[in-house]
């Protein structure tokens, strides 16, 4: 679908100067062949490829993607990251890593709120203790059907 860059046991320098060569030539072409730019790095850009695309979700991705934001003091945007993925982690198998990850955000927010008082903190604070309720409750009951079913 696109073009790939294949980088292996190169040095970052080397890795860092291909990247910038690739980002040159994108920005080339685009200037030379203008929105047409797109058909050289995209195949079959005029086919059903949306409507067709495979929206995978991967929980990995997502955490990833928190843990950064948290390391970056990005709180806004860890929260926000797992909110996007609050059905993957509304599923059974997955509500101890969601009680986890929201978990973390608290303590990373408890820690900050107490150095200083920030007011979208706290209500991200506050909005991230209520999810670990709901992921409480929701595996409290899921724990609570798989005992009805075990005894009838």
């Amino acid at each position: 679908m696109t073009k790939d860059v294949k980088i292996d046991n190169q040095s970052s320098s080397e890795i860092d100067w291909k990247y910038l060569k690739a980002s040159q030539q994108l920005q080339l072409d685009k200037q030379n062949y203008g929105a047409d730019y797109i058909h050289i790095y995209v195949d079959d850009i005029e086919g059903d490829w949306l409507e067709t695309w495979d929206w995978e979700d991967n929980l990995i991705d997502y955490m990833d993607a928190f843990y950064h934001h948290c390391e970056q003091e990005n709180y806004q945007f860890a929260f926000d990251t797992l909110k996007a993925c609050d059905n993957l982690l509304n599923q059974p198998e997955n509500y101890e890593k969601g009680l986890e990850v929201y978990g973390y955000l608290v303590e990373r927010l408890e820690l900050e709120c107490a150095k200083k008082s920030d007011i979208n903190n706290v209500e991200i604070l506050n909005e991230a203790k209520q999810s670990i309720c709901i992921l409480q409750n929701n595996r409290e009951g899921y724990n609570m059907q798989e005992k009805k079913c075990r005894i009838l």
